[in-house]
């Protein structure tokens, strides 16, 4: 029989894991294969190529090929910038190349190190920005060729959920905070300007760091006003008394059924382009 609808294989790189999800059925698509690896011996100097090592052995495996791959990467494997808007910036060249003098400028090398992309293109408004090392973009593009799988999106995490979830985050000005095992990204928005971004390493519950750089933030930020609610993403974290501090409104957005694995496969396979 022809299949009408090629499986999609949802992978999620992290430090510590590797996430595969295999979504199959089109229209009516369900999960039909699920695993999650831990990563060994990794550190903080060789965990990407760790990561990657252990994907190529998973794909190994038949179940896993000739899909269509849909892959999402920690912000612990990502470099990010904000992008502010200009009147100076005439074409997505002219953003492109802000961007990458962005990233020479906070992590030194070439154009040539980094894979950027921008999060709202021309969209006029001091936008994200995310980078992969290329040569980490390349080999996954030939570990996934071995496995006859078709990359259609790579996306780092922090980008993937906020696109997805956007919908649910209401208000001109908020807070973001997406947490997953060792690492909080929390970020500042006022309508569609990203106004500031932080990466934080968690050495301690989630409960106590997440109050604690809020009230950073604010006195980096050298202004009194501050948004009033703070919206939290953390799949896989604990956030057992969590709270955002006093005078702000604390948001969960995962569901207590949702025990991810990448947010239910991206909805059974209906994805996210980039």
């Amino acid at each position: 029989m022809l299949r009408l609808f090629r499986d999609t294989l949802h992978i999620g790189l992290f430090v510590d894991r590797v996430v595969l999800v295999r979504v199959s059925g089109g229209l009516r698509a369900r999960s039909t294969a699920q695993k999650t690896e831990t990563v060994l011996s990794a550190d903080d100097a060789t965990s990407a190529a760790a990561t990657l090592d252990l994907l190529q052995h998973l794909l190994q495996e038949s179940r896993w090929q000739g899909a269509d791959a849909r892959v999402q990467v920690s912000n612990a494997l990502v470099h990010y910038a904000i992008v502010p808007a200009s009147d100076m910036l005439l074409s997505a060249a002219d953003e492109m190349a802000l961007a990458q003098l962005k990233f020479r400028q906070m992590h030194g090398g070439s154009d040539t190190e980094w894979d950027i992309r921008l999060g709202n293109l021309l969209s006029g408004q001091d936008q994200i920005a995310a980078a992969l090392e290329n040569g980490f973009v390349q080999r996954l593009r030939e570990i996934l060729k071995e496995a006859d799988s078709r990359l259609c999106s790579l996306e780092p995490l922090l980008m993937s959920t906020f696109n997805r979830i956007r919908r649910q985050l209401v208000g001109a000005d908020f807070w973001f905070a997406l947490a997953e095992p060792g690492l909080l990204m929390l970020a500042r928005l006022q309508g569609a300007n990203w106004v500031s971004l932080a990466a934080v390493t968690m050495d301690e519950p989630l409960a106590w760091v997440l109050p604690t750089q809020l009230a950073e933030a604010r006195l980096m930020a050298g202004s009194p006003s501050d948004a009033a609610r703070v919206y939290l993403y953390a799949p896989g974290v604990d956030c057992a008394g969590c709270h955002a501090g006093p005078d702000r409104e604390l948001v969960d957005l995962c569901d207590s059924k949702n025990l991810d694995p990448l947010a239910g496969a991206q909805a059974l396979g209906l994805g996210l382009e980039h």
